[in-house]
This record gives C-alpha cells, structure tokens and sequence, in this order.
C-alpha cells in the first residue's frame, strides 16, 4: 500500500495464537477482519494484516502501514487492545517517516528504550 515515505508499525508478540483463536480475538473486540488462507487482514484505513497464518516456514508476521500517523495509531490501538483482552503480550513501535519512534503500545512489555 505505502511507499517508502510511509508511517510504519514493527510488532512483536510473545506467543501467537493460533489463527482461529487471533480470528476470534479481533473480532470480539469490535473489528471487522477478513480471512486468508494464510493471513487475517483487518478492514481499517491503514494497511493491517496478520500474515503466514498456517505456514511452518516460520512464526506468522504483522505487516501494518499507512500514509499519516493518526491512521495508524487509531488502528494499532485498536488491535493492542483487543490483543490485550486476549492476554497477549506485546508491543507495536510505530516509526515517522524519518525513522523516528514516535508512538510504542504494548500489553505487559516495558519499553527497552528507557
């Protein structure tokens, strides 16, 4: 969706439900998702999916951008919370367009950075 020039989210999750129960989650908190054989995108204004859902080759990934920086957090918060309910430990750095922290969520995960 974005280019280089966009607002980006870096996520890390401790444990990754699997991904009926990640289904299940984002629903029950209010989102609108749609389900891949492989991934589970969220239908929001920025760019939100769950990807390599039901791929051995490694651990599934969150890929999230967007073209400003109120869009992406609106969302991320969104999914911070309902990962949360869920009990699951997290956090989503988001980055300017310069490279810059400019917001961290997480649920149970202090920031390294201070």
């Amino acid at each position: 969706m974005a280019d280089k020039k966009s607002i980006v989210l870096y996520a890390e999750l401790e444990k990754w439900p699997n991904k009926n129960q990640m289904q299940s989650l984002l629903v029950d908190a209010g989102l609108k998702v749609k389900v891949g054989q492989y991934s589970i995108r969220i239908d929001c204004e920025s760019h939100f999916v769950f990807q390599q859902y039901g791929m051995d080759i490694s651990e599934p990934m969150i890929e999230a951008d967007a073209d400003s920086f109120e869009q992406l957090i609106h969302d991320a918060k969104k999914v911070s919370i309902a990962l949360s309910r869920g009990g699951i430990r997290h956090r989503f750095e988001i980055y300017n367009v310069d490279n810059q922290l400019v917001a961290y969520l997480h649920h149970d995960w202090p920031s390294e950075l201070g």
